[in-house]
């Protein structure tokens, strides 16, 4: 996250600036209407859940918002399609050889700051619907997978923002993303054992990475397979994490509302939806058959083939031991 470093401190200065007059004339809404988030907003409410797609980020997310302080909604892409690829490109084309022509685009009409305070304004109209009405003490999770390769990029402009990395066997992953890519996600799954298991691999470092920048307050490593090995102690151990408080009574009837099969036949925890889809599709998020598979840990020994299995071993095996995955040979289980 260094690169950023310059980012983070200029974002500290444009929040210092509040009696600006151009402050004060950005907090308010497209509707012109005052925004409830103060220019200094720093993400304290807001935790994001990230990881590999396709590695139990909803059952998570589905989990934590069982509980009445946490609310919750639909994948925003926020950061990995909107006002991260922004940040990016603002700081590359501040290298003046980043052109070969001694610097080219925004750097050249605005200075940092300038463009810093108009970020965040727009990252702040963005989020307002997420976390603009949350009452004290209330949480919002927020849960785009990808988010996992934006951290630096969040954290500069939301500098107390937490992050559940939800972390999944490579192996379980990319039969997951093979099974998605033949079905529902065909539009964005790789169709290749190799290509899933570099998109693991790709999100999962991203998530040592951020864990390394970040204190253990701010970033959790979560494993899928915790969750199936004992349920109620994962989830005591990751909301006791965000400091939320939970009875073991509710925390038993948050797994079982969750169950697979229960968020197969819908009975799931809903997820809200609003803006242009709740006109189109209805309030709550429906996911499309197949989006639960068989939800369990090793299935992978079963969906890969052996060639499969070569492709994940050859791709991620080390990634897949600094997160406690260990595999020596493609043929062992």
């Amino acid at each position: 996250m260094g690169r950023l470093a310059g980012v983070e401190r200029c974002a500290a200065r444009c929040a210092a600036r509040r009696d600006a007059p151009d402050t004060e004339d950005c907090a308010r809404d497209v509707t012109g209407r005052e925004l409830s988030l103060d220019f200094d907003y720093t993400g304290a409410n807001l935790v994001f859940v990230v990881g590999c797609p396709r590695s139990g980020t909803t059952w998570v997310q589905r989990l934590l918002a069982t509980h009445p302080r946490i609310r919750t909604g639909q994948e925003s892409d926020v950061f990995d399609l909107y006002v991260g690829p922004q940040l990016r490109a603002w700081q590359h084309e501040l290298d003046p050889d980043s052109s070969g022509r001694g610097g080219v685009g925004l750097g050249c009409y605005f200075q940092q700051d300038q463009f810093l305070q108009i970020l965040k304004r727009y990252t702040l109209e963005l989020l307002q619907p997420m976390v603009g009405d949350l009452e004290a003490e209330e949480l919002f999770v927020e849960k785009t997978p990808s988010h996992v390769l934006f951290i630096p990029e969040i954290v500069a402009l939301l500098p107390r923002a937490r992050f559940v990395h939800v972390v999944r066997d490579a192996r379980d992953t990319v039969a997951s993303l093979l099974g998605a890519s033949r079905t529902w996600g065909r539009s964005w799954a790789p169709r290749r054992a190799s290509n899933a298991a570099a998109t693991w691999v790709t999100h999962v470092q991203a998530g040592l990475n951020a864990q390394r920048a970040l204190p253990a307050a701010q970033f959790v490593e979560f494993h899928y397979e915790a969750l199936h090995a004992d349920g109620k102690r994962a989830l005591r151990q990751l909301v006791d994490w965000l400091d939320v408080a939970w009875t073991d009574a509710d925390i038993r009837s948050a797994l079982e509302r969750n169950s697979p099969d229960a968020a197969r036949a819908g009975r799931g925890t809903p997820i809200p939806l609003g803006g242009e889809f709740a006109v189109s599709i209805g309030p709550v998020v429906k996911e499309p058959e197949g989006f639960i598979r068989q939800a369990r840990a090793g299935a992978w020994r079963d969906d890969l083939t052996p060639v499969e299995k070569l492709a994940v071993w050859r791709v991620a095996r080390s990634t897949m031991a600094e997160v406690g995955y260990t595999w020596s040979a493609p043929w062992s289980p």
